[in-house]
């Protein structure tokens, strides 16, 4: 059977006390109601339950005002000993101007503090701005100057910038083989 569906079991001890209590706030009622004398011994439902009363001898009143219930002490079964209690300690006092004085001058540093980081923080972002823009002009001018290597670069351009210079197309090629140093000449081919 799981845990969950259990019934908490009752101290028998606080059933008990829980009885005694009952008890008496009924014999009371009924005292109160019939008369009884408190001498009168109980042989009925849950006051049987209680142990012998001893009477108790007070020095007499001279007149009372109200009549008094008479205190029945129950003897305890089951004594606790309670630890020794110390002594709470002195509370510490605290000049208040100076802790109120304390608690501003730390919320004002917060504050401060707070403003100076948020500058911090814009001018990091203000000078990170730039350096973008900044590096954005530098990758168009890096574009712009491989599109113009690439369009000088080309065949047709190459031949225009040779014949430019006096250069001509020679008639005949040699090649050097090595190791044996054979040399071959070949006529231009213009492929």
């Amino acid at each position: 059977m799981s845990d969950q569906y259990r019934r908490a079991q009752a101290d028998p001890e606080e059933i008990i006390k829980a009885a005694r209590r009952r008890a008496r706030a009924a014999s009371s009622r009924r005292r109160s109601l019939v008369g009884e004398s408190a001498d009168a011994p109980v042989f009925d439902g849950n006051l049987a339950v209680q142990p012998e009363t001893v009477p108790i001898d007070l020095p007499p009143v001279e007149a009372p005002a109200a009549p008094q219930r008479e205190t029945v002490v129950i003897p305890r079964t089951k004594t606790a000993e309670r630890p020794a209690t110390k002594a709470a300690p002195e509370p510490v006092e605290v000049p208040r101007p100076a802790f109120v004085g304390g608690i501003i001058a730390l919320v004002v540093a917060g504050i401060v503090g707070l403003l100076l980081l948020n500058a911090v923080i814009n001018q990091d972002a203000y000078r990170l701005q730039e350096l973008r823009t900044q590096a954005g002009e530098l990758d168009q001018t890096e574009q712009a100057l491989a599109d113009e290597l690439t369009n000088l670069n080309s065949p047709n351009n190459l031949e225009a910038a040779a014949l430019r210079y006096g250069m001509v197309h020679p008639e005949k090629v040699t090649y050097l083989y090595l190791p044996g140093g054979e040399t071959i000449e070949l006529p231009w081919n213009r492929e």
